[in-house]
């Protein structure tokens, strides 16, 4: 499965090539390759490679999500030219430490425009 990335978190055009992620089945799962640009802007961020490292996503990186929609898991995976940052499945009671619930809101509520 290839995905193209030509848009922004915020839905603005990018204004180089395009990322491609490519999702291939691997040895007892998911083999996830990401081929992109390389702007070293901002330069790598500091901390050991390998280790976690807070607000990674003020650097260079490319983010995937998959949800487990029957345990409410997610896998979070982000990759940085510099590190693999994250790959880790969490769900909703370890992040926050109590149950939680999608809160009401009409963001996705069918509109007429």
């Amino acid at each position: 499965m290839d995905f193209k990335i030509e848009h922004t978190w915020d839905g603005s055009p990018v204004t180089h090539e395009p990322v491609f992620v490519r999702l291939n089945p691997g040895d007892g799962g998911v083999m996830l390759k990401v081929s992109a640009p390389f702007f070293n802007d901002p330069p790598a961020p500091l901390g050991e490679p390998g280790k976690p490292f807070n607000e990674l996503w003020d650097y260079e990186v490319v983010e995937a999500f998959f949800l487990n929609d029957i345990t409410e898991q997610y896998l979070e995976v982000e990759l940085c030219p510099h590190r693999l940052e994250y790959f880790k499945p969490f769900n909703f009671n370890t992040l926050l430490g109590e149950e939680w619930k999608q809160p009401e809101s009409d963001l996705w509520a069918n509109r007429e425009t």
